[in-house]
């Protein structure tokens, strides 16, 4: 592969901030020719970013069945 085009993908990766973002790069990635090794670093580049999304999705989203308490309230909110 190209190392351009490689170092362009993994860019890519690392820029993806949606659900949208994600199933088109991934998309990219799938219909790209390249060695498996290169695949496979870009495969785990993307799990790794599809992870870290929703774990800032969970991070994120309000929670009611959560209780406001000072031990669940921003370090910022406190007196």
């Amino acid at each position: 592969m190209n190392a351009a085009l490689y170092f362009e993908l993994v860019d890519a990766v690392a820029r993806i901030d949606g659900l949208t973002q994600l199933k088109l790069v991934a998309a990219r990635i799938a219909a790209t020719p390249m060695h498996p090794l290169e695949r496979r670093v870009l495969d785990r580049a993307l799990r790794a970013r599809s992870e870290a999304l929703d774990i800032q999705r969970h991070l994120l989203s309000p929670d009611p069945s959560r209780r406001s308490s000072p031990e669940t309230e921003p370090l910022a909110a406190q007196g």
